[in-house]
Order: structure tokens, then sequence, then C-alpha cells
């Protein structure tokens, strides 16, 4: 009990070799400095790496999402391609069996801090040509449900498709952009 009070009492110390300090036989003595100044900055640091861990799953748990939907039905999801009649029909066939498990992986990427910068790297580029997509089919006029989470976006207006591209964009782009990216990892 009493060592517990004591670890307790000391948690907050630093120690510091002192050579001018020392004992009766001329060894140096160890000498306990208080810690706050670096106790804050840590508890900073820790909650800052939790809020954008937290950033990362949910991320990763949308990408998780629609990449399941599209891959369950993917000759739907090639039919939602052809729709924005900007590829051929076998390049949508192509897509729709590939591009769901392109986004189940770079969620895993961000889940697993497993490749993460090119996880990233390409969730930003698929969410900027499927807002570039979905805006161009708008321009031209065409009334299309763009299969982003499969039946669940179905009747999503072009305002709302869009808000959710723009807010999963700038999340992306936040992590991209974190510090802590600017650290080994």
């Amino acid at each position: 009990m009493v060592e517990k009070e004591q670890m307790k009492e000391t948690s907050n110390l630093q120690p510091h070799r002192s050579a001018s300090h020392g004992d009766a036989g001329g060894r140096p003595m160890l000498h306990l400095e208080p810690l706050t100044g670096a106790t804050t900055s840590n508890i900073k640091h820790q909650k800052s790496y939790i809020l954008w861990r937290v950033l990362d799953f949910v991320l990763a748990g949308v990408f998780i999402f629609a990449g399941v939907t599209k891959a369950i039905d993917p000759v739907q999801f090639a039919s939602d391609i052809d729709n924005f009649k900007l590829l051929p029909w076998p390049v949508s066939v192509a897509l729709a069996f590939y591009l769901p498990w392109l986004e189940i992986f770079c969620a895993l990427g961000l889940l697993f801090r497993l490749l993460y910068r090119g996880a990233l790297t390409l969730l930003i580029t698929l969410m900027v040509v499927f807002t570039l997509a979905i805006t161009a089919a708008k321009v031209r006029g065409l009334d299309i449900t763009c299969g982003c989470f499969g039946h669940a976006s179905q009747h999503w207006s072009f305002p709302s498709h869009l808000a959710t591209n723009v807010v999963i964009l700038a999340a992306l782009l936040s992590l991209s952009f974190s510090s802590r990216l600017r650290k080994p990892l």
C-alpha cells in the first residue's frame, strides 16, 4: 500500500542525473524533477491521435459499407456506372467488379494503417472522380442514381449526393494534411 502511494507521488517526476551532487562515495545521485509541461503535451497529443483514429474508423466504415453494397450486386453497379454515359459497357462492367474491392482494401488500409498514405491517395482520387461524374451527369441533364451506397442512396437528390461527397472528401483531405503523417509511423 505504501509503495502504491509513493508511485502516485512520483508518477509526474522525471529522472535527472547530476554529477555535481554526488553522495559521499563520489557516485552521481538520481534527482527527480516534475514533468508538468511534458505531461500536458503528451495528453494533448494522445487526445489528438485518438480523434484522428476515430476519423480513420468512421471513413473506413463508410467505404467498407459502400464497397460491400456494390460488391454484393455488381450487375446493378455496372448498370449504375453505365447510366453516367461516360464509359463503354465493358469498362463499366470491369469497374463494377473491381472498384468495390479497391474501396474495401483502401478502407482496411485506413483501419490497420497498412499502406496508409497510398490508401488515402486512392480514396481521395476516387472521391474526386465520383464528384466530377455526378456533377457532369447533372450538367448534362441526366437524372441518375449514382450507386454510391447501393440501394441506400437510390433516392438521394443531387444536392445530398454532392454534400455527402464533399464531406467525405474534406475528411479524407484533413487526414491527408494532418501533422501526424509527417511523423514516422
